[in-house]
């Protein structure tokens, strides 16, 4: 993976969600913008976690296909793809890397990358994780409405259940990939349990985090510094927020 030698690590507490979704969306534009002036944009690594619990759909996704037992939660429309989720008891991240100019489809290597160092953060806590595709009890599927009711090859996998899912979305000049690590079931989606539900390990995220990002640096040489939005990014992500992720037409899509 060829990258530039700095980055950018952000960690949003209790974001609101479509807050949360202009964010990524803002930061995938500002990237992308860099690239495209010959500028050196760091890769900016993000981690966040919800103010409520939220059910967000895949882009594709049908708002009629949501169960009304999701009617209680706060709902929003992701810019990325996949399954829907139920955002409670999880850790959140968005990784955005430039792209070059005619680069199209997806960048495995950046599921794989990120995705070892989820694995390798999970060992030093004694947990056993690995890619669905080394898993023999995995089963493929995309046909469950919940994203961690479906398997593809990267996903990663905890005593036969997914607890990692990843998903991207192309910009003119970026990349944004965003994926939820489950820690906890929800009491919303009772049926698939977290890391601590299948090991009886209590994960932190200011520590959880902070392992992951440093195995990512580790196999990338990408050295993440603690950073903030900027204002034009916050700006712009007030801007994203109010124009589409909080409008029921963007739920309402499809």
């Amino acid at each position: 993976m060829t990258a530039p030698t700095a980055g950018r690590l952000l960690f949003h507490r209790d974001g609101e969600s479509a807050w949360n979704m202009a964010v990524d969306q803002a930061i995938a534009e500002s990237v992308g913008d860099a690239a495209a002036s010959d500028a050196a944009p760091p890769y900016t690594l993000r981690f966040y976690t919800w103010a409520e619990p939220t059910l967000s759909l895949g882009y594709f996704q049908s708002s009629r296909d949501a169960s009304p037992r999701f009617d209680g939660v706060r709902r929003v429309r992701r810019s990325t793809g996949g399954g829907a989720i139920v955002h409670h008891h999880e850790l959140t991240y968005s990784l955005t890397v430039p792209t070059r100019a005619g680069e199209h489809g997806a960048r495995t290597d950046l599921y794989r990358g990120f995705h070892a160092a989820v694995i390798h953060a999970l060992h030093r806590h004694g947990i056993d994780a690995r890619p669905n595709h080394l898993d023999p009890s995995g089963a493929d599927s995309d046909e469950a409405f919940l994203c961690f009711g479906r398997r593809t090859d990267e996903d990663l996998i905890v005593s036969g259940y997914k607890v990692l899912g990843s998903a991207q979305r192309r910009a003119k000049r970026s990349i944004l990939q965003h994926g939820s690590l489950l820690l906890r079931a929800s009491g919303h989606a009772s049926e698939l349990p977290g890391i601590e539900d299948l090991t009886s390990v209590s994960l932190q995220c200011d520590a959880l985090l902070k392992r992951i990002v440093d195995e990512f640096t580790a196999m990338t040489g990408i050295e993440f510094q603690t950073d903030a939005l900027s204002n034009q990014e916050l700006t712009r992500a007030e801007s994203i927020a109010e124009r589409r992720f909080n409008r029921d037409d963007w739920w309402q899509r499809r």
